[in-house]
């Protein structure tokens, strides 16, 4: 079986690198190279099948993981990933090292921190060795981590700009999701209405976004005024805060209040301390791109 393996390795090679090759004829391939991998039991990595079908069948998964990334399907990625485990884990003393191995951990922990699996992404962090930490493919999540705890999004966003393959510019894309998820939160409960273009920038979106930047909006449900090209955020969608702005002035108040406080922030106080500074920071960003 190994001739026929390895053929069929090299012609779904050839067809993934072509290119503008087609990628529903990559997908066909895998599909039919997967139900076989299956039935011969190469899927499951078997320590007792010949090393050659083995690195065969390993490679064939792999380009199956990068393949379901350019098309944006986290469920077969993630598959794909898990199908890949045991050739890593189990079969070291087995076949050799796969020359791929660095690009599918940087993807998996660019997957967990996409994901917000902070702690999976740490412990996977904990059984790895200096030299693959400090590969190209680990040190960018990695980084990436690091600024997203110290709220340098200005550099998660630019990290576009060294994405080293295909693959990671969609996960990259799913976090800076996360990321406008987390200032978009900040906007809300920091101003009743804000202005399109400041809005923009805060979420990094650049001017031909018009359309990515309408169908966040609609999503987060907030209502832009067409005239003023004005964004506003109603207190109705924030419970907490308009049961605080409800309630007289007296002790039953305070303690709202101080519950509101401890969310981070109230309206209107980050124009200058938070979000101010935030817009500025994005506006020469939009300069420097």
């Amino acid at each position: 079986m190994s001739l026929d393996l390895q053929q069929s390795l090299s012609e779904l090679q050839a067809l993934f690198d072509a290119p503008g090759g087609s990628k529903d004829e990559v997908s066909k391939r895998l599909a039919k190279l997967k139900l076989e991998l299956a039935q011969s039991g190469l899927y499951f990595a078997p320590p007792t099948a010949s090393s050659q079908d083995l690195v065969a069948a390993r490679s064939i998964l792999e380009l199956g993981a990068f393949q379901s990334l350019r098309l944006g399907n986290l469920k077969s990625y993630a598959q794909y990933n898990f199908a890949l485990q045991p050739f890593y884990n189990n079969l070291e003393s087995v076949i050799p090292p796969s020359p791929n191995r660095p690009v599918t951990l940087g993807l998996h922990l660019l997957g967990l921190l996409s994901e917000g699996l902070l702690t999976e992404f740490h412990t996977l962090l904990e059984t790895l060795k200096v030299e693959q930490l400090n590969d190209v493919f680990v040190r960018l999540p990695v980084d990436l981590e690091r600024w997203l705890m110290e709220g340098a999004y200005n550099k998660v966003y630019r990290a576009r700009d060294r994405v080293p393959r295909e693959e990671f510019g969609f996960l990259l894309e799913r976090l800076m999701g996360t990321v406008r998820g987390q200032i978009a939160s900040t906007i809300e409960t920091s101003y009743p209405s804000l202005p399109l273009s400041n809005a923009a920038a805060l979420l990094f979106y650049k001017p031909g976004e018009t359309s990515q930047l309408v169908e966040f909006v609609t999503q987060r449900g907030w209502t832009l005024q067409p005239t003023s090209q004005t964004l506003t955020f109603p207190l109705s969608t924030k419970p907490d805060i308009a049961l605080a702005a409800k309630q007289p002035s007296d002790d039953s108040s305070t303690a709202a209040l101080d519950a509101l406080k401890g969310k981070g922030v109230r309206r209107g106080v980050p124009m200058v301390t938070m979000v101010g500074p935030a817009l500025k920071l994005a506006q020469q960003l939009e300069a420097i791109v």
